[in-house]
């Protein structure tokens, strides 16, 4: 089992069985991965702080001539807080536990990192990395996987070298030469500019997991975790109605299991990209949620009367869509709408 220590000494401090700590610390780390991508910050008291850092497009000259390469984003790691610790914000949106059990799980879950830490044992984070000893040094070392999600708006972009010819032939032709330099370059960041418009990614709130390129989807289904009962999410209470015939609205009963796809904090968002998963012949509603006064947007698809059946419709969704999908059972009667519900 990996992080079996960590999950051991969670369930310690918690008094619960180890199924249920292994369930409690994976949920976590789930929910490091998703708002790292989503806000490009993250603190964890016990383990140090994470940063995504935007490189630039570079411009290098040298004798051969001149090299344009793209930007990229770069991921960091600082042992020492450099802001307000997440844990228990983390803790209460991921995991959905009242004030006082987050409390308790955070405090349980700084210290266990602080003791792996202080003994350089290896921690495990499912789509973000590891901490561990490389040629004696103890450490984070970042996933692939992370690394190539945080810079899918670049990954079709390359360098761009502009040869730099000394002939006296080429000399006569400068004026020449130098224009094309010119247009190439303008060209380049023409194309340069409408990728990262189209392509930009938007911001979401930190949900799911996602995990490693290379590897299937691990559905996480939401379930009670800890022995006092979760506190549902509220739902915005608005009359469904049809359009044309076609219903914009989707009614998810007590108990039964939806697919939550993706979580945003803008509205307008959640509705731009409920356009683009209609396009690509994914059903897909706004389900509204509430968490400490603040609303958010989850888009949900498929309603399913157990988790196996979720299971399968989710492992049927293009893992380029399911990547941050997780299932989650409904705790309270809600309704869903299309875009023309809201």
């Amino acid at each position: 089992m990996k992080n079996h220590d960590l999950i051991e000494e969670l369930s310690g401090l918690l008094d619960l069985d180890m199924q249920e700590s292994g369930q409690l610390l994976n949920g976590f780390f789930t929910a490091m991965v998703t708002e790292l991508l989503a806000v490009r910050k993250l603190a964890v008291k016990g383990l140090g702080s994470f940063t995504v850092l935007h490189v630039p497009l570079k411009k290098i000259s040298n004798a051969s001539g001149v090299t344009y390469s793209p930007p990229c984003n770069k991921l960091t790691f600082d042992s020492k807080i450099s802001r307000t610790d997440d844990t228990v914000r983390l803790v209460l949106l991921r995991l959905l536990l009242n004030t006082a059990e987050a409390d308790r799980l955070s405090i349980a879950l700084t210290t266990v990192f602080s003791n792996s830490v202080k003994q350089q044992r290896e921690i495990r984070i499912h789509g973000l990395g590891r901490f561990s000893k490389e040629q004696g040094i103890y450490g984070f070392i970042p996933e692939r996987s992370i690394v190539e999600l945080l810079n899918r708006e670049y990954q079709n972009l390359e360098e761009v070298v502009l040869p730099r010819h000394e002939t006296l032939d080429v000399r006569k032709k400068s004026g020449k030469s130098q224009y094309a330099i010119v247009l190439s370059v303008l060209f380049f960041a023409g194309v340069l500019l409408a990728v990262l418009y189209y392509r930009k990614p938007e911001a979401t709130v930190p949900i799911a997991a996602l995990p490693p390129m290379e590897s299937k989807v691990t559905p996480v289904i939401h379930n009670k975790t800890v022995s006092v009962k979760p506190q549902p999410a509220e739902t915005v209470n608005v009359k469904e109605f049809s359009a044309g015939g076609t219903t914009d609205s989707l009614v998810l009963e007590k108990g039964e299991y939806t697919i939550v796809l993706e979580t945003f904090r803008s509205e307008r968002t959640a509705l731009k990209e409920l356009e683009r998963l209609h396009s690509e012949g994914i059903i897909t509603f706004i389900w509204p949620a509430s968490v400490n006064k603040m609303k958010y947007y989850r888009l949900m698809t498929g309603k399913f009367a157990n988790s196996n059946e979720a299971v399968k419709h989710l492992k049927a969704i293009p893992k380029a869509i399911a990547g941050s999908a997780y299932i989650q059972q409904v705790l309270k009667k809600g309704i869903t709408y299309g875009q023309k519900g809201l």
